[in-house]
């Protein structure tokens, strides 16, 4: 019983110092065919297995359809064909990470997997560093690149400017 209560005592204590802590800067690394991006926690609602997608008629063949999340309709986005890169083939398309509520867009991305979560204070920030052979340039909400310490490089992707951007949002043909 008593440890019980010095654990209780702890966890209030603990919660109670919390909101005076700086938050460590974390991202969500995620796959998308063979590049791997960093997406701030924050602006990530949450990753799903690939639900049946209903395809809408007129639209660029980035946006691959509508989903329902949980009652909620999602519209799925390809990210790397957006980009101007080659469209994530069917194999590589197993989850969709849904925008968080915050970003205000019913929107996702097609993702090959989840991988883990990263701390930007343990990754090196690569300055200047061209993207990989074989791909188009970085589009406007591809930021810094990283690389964590067995040599993986990964790209911060900005969902908010992702959003944003007037590009993302002319989904017409």
């Amino acid at each position: 019983m008593v440890k019980l209560r010095e654990f209780s005592t702890q966890l209030a204590q603990r919660l109670k110092d919390a909101p005076n802590k700086p938050t460590e800067p974390t991202r969500l690394a995620v796959r998308i065919g063979a590049e791997s991006y960093l997406i701030e926690m924050a602006l990530a609602g949450e990753i799903v297995s690939l639900p049946g997608i209903a395809p809408v008629p007129w639209t660029r063949p980035w946006y691959r359809g509508l989903a329902n999340v949980r009652g909620r309709l999602i519209g799925v986005v390809d990210i790397m064909q957006l980009s101007g890169r080659d469209p994530l083939p069917p194999d590589q398309s197993q989850q969709v990470l849904v925008f968080g509520e915050v970003l205000g867009v019913n929107a996702g991305i097609l993702v090959s997997r989840a991988f883990g979560i990263r701390n930007l204070k343990e990754l090196t920030l690569l300055e200047g560093e061209a993207p990989a052979t074989g791909l188009a340039p970085r589009a406007s909400w591809e930021h810094a690149r990283y690389r964590d310490n067995d040599g993986l490089t990964m790209t911060e992707l900005e969902l908010r400017e992702l959003a944003m951007s007037p590009h993302f949002s002319a989904i017409g043909v």
